[in-house]
């Protein structure tokens, strides 16, 4: 008789889990790491007022190690620090429960799904196309998650599963954020502070950018073919029986959909204002808290077109906002981790021992260097503009004395800074990404980590020539 016990295979812990091991690890970090600070100064930026490192004033202080009372109060600082995003979450659920709920979602999936017909597997790179165009130049990797309300059930309806609907709806937004062309926070800062052109060099940033995309799209293509022909090779197969039954169990009490001439004015009055919300972001650099509005302001309107009373829309936005509470609060506990550092005074001495390091790299490697220390710096400084401010103002002089193309340092900075914002589990609108679509932390590691190490390739490479041939300067 066989008395083997089946081996257990390894699960994932839960993401409040692993960010809670994050800030024990980096407050155990504050008793070991020396306290230190740079000095400062404040200058008008492309992006606003901001607090800029001086060059060369690194100093050790006394050590602050974080205390009982600071990780008690971690997280509500950090639900503080993140205030943006979490209130972008909200109000993107209020927006996202009012449309789903006056039947809008429903409507946009059997259309498109009934336009793509036996070519389904071209809405990807549509969608990818699409989504990383705009990010490119409004540079709001956050609207992932806006999109992957909608991208759910159109996915499943069309054969495939949550993994490619949460990685359509997280690189398109993303690749065109970390790539773009006229990102304020990383590429415009950047480039103020290494006293460039704004935005000079876009062109050979917009090849960079074409490649990725293209890369991206065909990585999520082959696997999203493979799961159709094989449902179970998906990575997310056991997630996706539930959610699958929860939609077929939703469409059988539906029955046959028929959509009133009401609900075809508030789907027409969707596709106009998205497109102007868009606009008004690009033209004004709206911050989350406007994005957030803008969003609730379209889904009341696109609810009220539709027949929905006062009270049913107040009821609708209340139900989205519940369904994004968990993905809101997990943004604070993210921050937390950056907070913690920020007690402990830790983060200026991380960022003097990558400029001691750096000069001891090659100078025609510099730059990839940057990158991948940027990368990995990420973790520490989700975000594109605070990352910026903190090493750039260090990274660009120590450049000047190697004589490394500044062009090439804004571009690492930018690549690189932002290629792991959905690697690291302390970006906040990444892993409210994740908890929406039910994809575990551990099985998106294993989809996106050959990707990532990919572009990273290409990056290199793309580096290596602006700093050897002097490619992209203008």
């Amino acid at each position: 008789m066989d008395t083997q016990k089946p081996k257990k295979s390894f699960k994932m812990p839960d993401i409040y889990i692993v960010l809670a091991v994050f800030i024990l690890v980096v407050a155990a970090l504050t008793y070991i790491v020396p306290a230190g600070e740079y000095e400062r100064q404040t200058i008008e930026t492309s992006h606003g007022v901001q607090n800029l490192v001086v060059a060369g004033t690194y100093h050790q202080i006394e050590q602050q190690p974080v205390g009982f009372m600071d990780l008690v109060t971690a997280i509500p600082d950090g639900l503080k620090r993140a205030a943006g995003i979490v209130f972008l979450t909200f109000m993107v659920g209020g927006c996202m429960g009012l449309i789903k709920r006056a039947g809008l979602i429903d409507m946009g999936v059997q259309k498109l799904s009934r336009a793509v017909g036996n070519k389904d597997i071209l809405v990807i790179p549509i969608l990818i196309t699409i989504f990383a165009g705009l990010a490119a130049f409004i540079g709001v990797p956050e609207l992932s998650l806006a999109y992957l309300p909608v991208l759910l059930p159109l996915f499943y309806r069309l054969g495939y599963d949550g993994m490619t609907a949460t990685a359509v709806a997280l690189l398109g937004p993303c690749m065109g954020f970390t790539f773009g062309l006229t990102i304020p926070g990383s590429v415009g800062v950047g480039q103020q502070i290494a006293q460039l052109p704004i935005f000079s060099g876009s062109a050979f940033r917009a090849v960079v950018l074409v490649c990725v995309v293209l890369i991206a799209i065909l990585y999520v293509m082959r696997y999203a073919v493979k799961v159709k022909r094989n449902p179970e090779s998906s990575l997310t197969y056991e997630s996706d029986r539930a959610i699958r039954a929860a939609i077929a169990e939703e469409e059988a009490e539906k029955g046959e959909m028929v959509f009133s001439a009401r609900q075809k004015y508030a789907g027409i009055t969707c596709m106009v204002l998205f497109p102007i919300a868009i606009a008004m972001i690009l033209k004004n650099n709206l911050g989350f808290e406007a994005i957030g509005g803008l969003f609730l302001f379209i889904g009341i309107a696109a609810a009220a077109v539709a027949g929905k009373s006062a009270q049913q829309i107040c009821d609708d936005v209340n139900a989205g906002m519940r369904d994004m509470m968990v993905a809101a609060l997990l943004c604070g506990v993210a921050s937390a981790i950056a907070v913690v550092m920020d007690k402990g005074v830790i983060t200026d001495t991380l960022v003097f021992w990558l400029e001691s390091m750096m000069r001891s790299v090659p100078p025609e490697l510099t730059a990839i260097a940057i990158f991948w220390e940027q990368s990995l710096f990420n973790f520490l400084i989700p975000g594109a503009t605070a990352l910026t401010v903190l090493t750039m103002p260090i990274i660009s002089p120590l450049a000047s004395l190697l004589d490394i193309s500044q062009q090439a340092v804004v571009s690492a900075n930018a690549w690189g800074g932002q290629l792991t914002d959905i690697f690291f589990p302390t970006s906040g609108f990444f892993v409210a990404t994740l908890v929406i679509a039910k994809v575990e932390y551990g099985k998106w590691l294993r989809f996106y980590a050959p990707l990532m190490l990919i572009l990273g390739l290409l990056a290199s490479v793309a580096l290596y020539f602006m700093q050897s041939a002097g490619i992209g300067a203008m």
